[in-house]
């Protein structure tokens, strides 16, 4: 936001502020949509995401956002390989 976008607030007639006020407290009231959350991709999806063999996403797995939950689970954030497949275009 610039520096100066609160100094139209000085343009609002004196008789008028507590109505802008009452209006601005309601939209700063107002429930904020949530951020859609991002899914999480197993190798095998991501692998037919990017077109490569699950090995291959299994060893790129961090240039991915690879994230291991355990030993033998291993997911990747659907946002962050859409990411890297739109950055290889």
């Amino acid at each position: 936001m610039p520096a100066n976008a609160l100094a139209i607030l000085e343009d609002i007639p004196r008789d008028l502020v507590p109505a802008a006020l009452a209006r601005l407290a309601a939209r700063a009231l107002e429930p904020v949509a949530p951020e859609p959350t991002d899914e999480l991709l197993t190798a095998d999806e991501v692998a037919r995401i990017v077109k490569a063999d699950k090995r291959w996403v299994q060893r790129h797995a961090r240039e991915l956002g690879g994230v291991k939950l355990s030993r033998r689970k291993l997911r990747f954030s659907r946002r962050r390989v859409l990411r890297y497949v739109e950055a290889r275009r």
